[in-house]
């Protein structure tokens, strides 16, 4: 299976040498897997895109059009050990925003224009360093939530559903104003609320983001902001309302 790589830059000229060097990737390591290139040009592609998942690297410009990458890794998508390799791309940082960037989860930043063997030798490093990341664990096997919470009452259970979907605008409001109020707290409660009714609804892979982000909440100590975590978590609140993810 060809490893999937993500390019997030608005530049065609820059996507375009991308991809050009890609193409010559196996001539100049052997070793190198197949590539699957995917480009997008702004954050909100790219927040879409990350939020599929699969990604095996990500390279990303940091200016888009429609915002800066640093959002992106704000929100934690470069760090855990599920999560793909990063590569940013800068005309010139400085050196307390490199370490800034290296703490977010950021392996390699590139300094444009990147000369093409300094982009292949990063790129295939890196590639080799994710193929022998230890393995994800595998996923706990499906469950019915029919059964499992409403007794096999599927007329319950969609009745539920479309009440919590319809309720979710009032979490997002109170998960968004939570953050830009800085209150770690108040997102903590929202979070906690939708942990418990994700699981009832059969989502559990949003469930656990929300596990994750109300105890990443609940260790801020007073008056530190809020964790990253809950833009991935409310990307996949809107797309179970608007039937992009519909069970």
């Amino acid at each position: 299976m060809p490893a999937r790589l993500l390019l997030i830059e608005d530049d065609p000229s820059i996507a375009r040498f991308v991809e050009i060097a890609l193409d010559g990737l196996p001539e100049h390591d052997a070793a190198a897997p197949a590539i699957e290139l995917t480009v997008v040009r702004t954050l909100a592609e790219a927040r879409a895109a990350l939020a599929a998942g699969g990604w095996r690297l990500v390279i990303s410009d940091l200016m888009l059009p429609d915002g800066s990458a640093e959002s992106l890794l704000a929100d934690g998508l470069a760090l855990g050990p599920a999560a793909p390799k990063w590569v940013v791309f800068s005309a010139g940082v400085q050196e307390e925003r490199r370490a800034a960037l290296a703490e977010r989860g950021v392996a390699c930043m590139l300094r444009k224009p990147v000369p093409l063997v300094e982009l292949l030798d990063t790129i295939a490093g890196l590639l080799r360093e994710a193929s022998t990341a230890p393995a994800e664990p595998a996923a706990p096997p499906a469950v019915d939530p029919v059964q499992q919470h409403f007794g096999g009452d599927r007329a319950l259970f969609e009745s539920f559903r479309s009440g919590c979907l319809e309720r979710f605008a009032d979490d997002l409001a109170q998960g968004h104003a939570a953050v830009a109020a800085g209150d770690a707290q108040a997102l903590r409660r929202v979070a906690h609320g939708l942990k418990a009714v994700l699981a009832l609804i059969g989502e559990p892979g949003l469930s656990a983001q929300a596990r994750v982000l109300e105890d990443a909440a609940a260790a801020c100590a007073p008056g530190e902001p809020p964790p990253p975590g809950w833009e991935p978590l409310a990307f996949g609140l809107e797309g179970l309302r608007a039937g992009r993810f519909a069970a």
